[in-house]
């Protein structure tokens, strides 16, 4: 009982720190914003119509727009390699929090830089595996085969491209299979699907 109250304490503690950094993260830009909004607030005298909520409202809105911004640059292409590198870090530091994130919103139309590209890879004897496309070359892709439910280990193969059959799927599809030990996920759809398309 002792230990697996431990194990439930710790657990929870993991999960609540990237949570706990985040919220941190917020409650500061917030602060640093509140001038601009206190000013954009007196000037349009929103405080008649919101009340004390009127700075942090104009604030939350300032941090959205910024993160909007900030977004359509990564969508177009700007910071591209940084987006990278920055993702990369988030999944070694905080792969709860990452896995949540493409659980709840990972699908390729609302990604916005999927660095990795989710697939179903066909081995041996009707085997099928979840597998990262993580990088390629002229004659190789760079596997990464992820554990479950968590993604923070796994094993790294390099495959040369005419010895690989995969089958692409989205992110979304891939950690919510993970998450819950492959359940939910319809192997045989997906793989009529794409011979499908491959065939017109």
């Amino acid at each position: 009982m002792k230990k697996t109250f431990l194990s439930l304490a710790f657990g929870g503690l993991f999960f609540m720190v990237p949570g706990l950094l985040i919220f941190m993260l917020i409650m500061k830009a917030i602060h640093l914003l509140t001038p601009i909004g206190s000013k954009i607030s007196t000037f349009f005298e929103l405080e008649t119509i919101l009340g004390e909520i009127a700075v942090i409202t104009i604030c939350i809105v300032l941090i959205l727009t910024i993160c909007f911004i900030s977004g359509s640059f990564i969508q177009k292409g700007f910071f591209k390699k940084w987006s990278n590198r920055f993702e990369e870090q988030l999944f070694i530091l905080f792969p709860t929090v990452q896995t949540m994130r493409y659980r709840l919103v990972g699908d390729q139309e609302m990604v916005i830089n999927e660095f990795w590209h989710a697939v179903i890879i066909a081995e041996d004897d009707d085997v099928y595996n979840i597998a990262f496309i993580t990088d390629s070359t002229d004659k190789f892709y760079t596997l990464y085969i992820p554990d479950a439910p968590k993604i923070d280990a796994g094993e790294v193969r390099y495959v040369a491209k005419d010895k690989l059959t995969f089958y692409p799927i989205t992110t979304k599809q891939a950690m919510s299979s993970l998450y819950t030990f492959g359940k939910g996920l319809d192997i045989e759809t997906i793989i009529k699907e794409n011979q499908k398309n491959r065939l017109e």
